[in-house]
């Protein structure tokens, strides 16, 4: 039972790169951290490594389609950036050295690891969601993206809980609490845009 709460919560975060994919073709990503998405692939990766290490197969296939669907979203945002795809072909050694990294790391480390990265996943794009919003400018930042991090954080927090999980537990806390003022700022933002025009 507990292990579906856990497919549920990473599904719903693995899904929150579909709408950010379509709003990077649409629009090109003005608005949207690199930083952040960079964070949520590397969290992906050092949480997969501890899902393997505790044996927690919904950590594990979560986090692992994670660093597919994240890796897509920080190569999309580097192509539109930088016009190439060469930073994109040196992500993906870079990513395998994090994971063998992790998974080799012992468990506490690893734990801490995933736990500090965790805390900070959501920050840079607070930081840009409130420049975006002091600025009054237009924000390309796909609000169900944020929606279904904030809602898989959720329901990765009740899983920690019930499986006394701690690291699960502060890490989403930390994480739905940045998640939900990115939530505010971008949706203050457009209705104060709305209002202009």
């Amino acid at each position: 039972m507990i292990e579906i709460v856990g497919l549920v919560a990473a599904a719903c975060i693995l899904a929150a790169s579909i709408p950010q994919v379509v709003a990077l073709i649409k629009h090109g990503g003005q608005g949207v951290s690199l930083g952040s998405w960079s964070l949520l692939l590397a969290t992906s990766l050092v949480w997969c490594a501890y899902g393997v290490r505790i044996e927690s197969p919904s950590t594990v296939i979560g986090n692992a389609a994670g660093v597919v669907a994240f890796g897509v979203v920080v190569g999309m945002l580097l192509r539109n950036r930088l016009g190439t795809w060469w930073p994109v072909a040196a992500m993906v050694p870079a990513a395998v050295a994090l994971g063998v990294a992790a998974w080799l790391a012992p468990l506490g480390l690893t734990a801490v690891a995933a736990v500090l990265l965790g805390f900070t996943l959501a920050l840079p794009q607070l930081v840009e969601s409130y420049g975006t919003w002091r600025r009054r400018d237009l924000s390309e930042v796909a609000l169900g993206a944020w929606r279904l991090l904030f809602t898989g954080q959720l329901l990765w927090l009740v899983y920690g809980v019930i499986e006394s999980e701690w690291a699960i537990v502060i890490v989403n806390v930390a994480a739905a609490t940045a998640s939900a003022g990115v939530l505010l700022l971008e949706t203050r933002n457009r209705r104060a845009l709305a209002g202009k025009g």
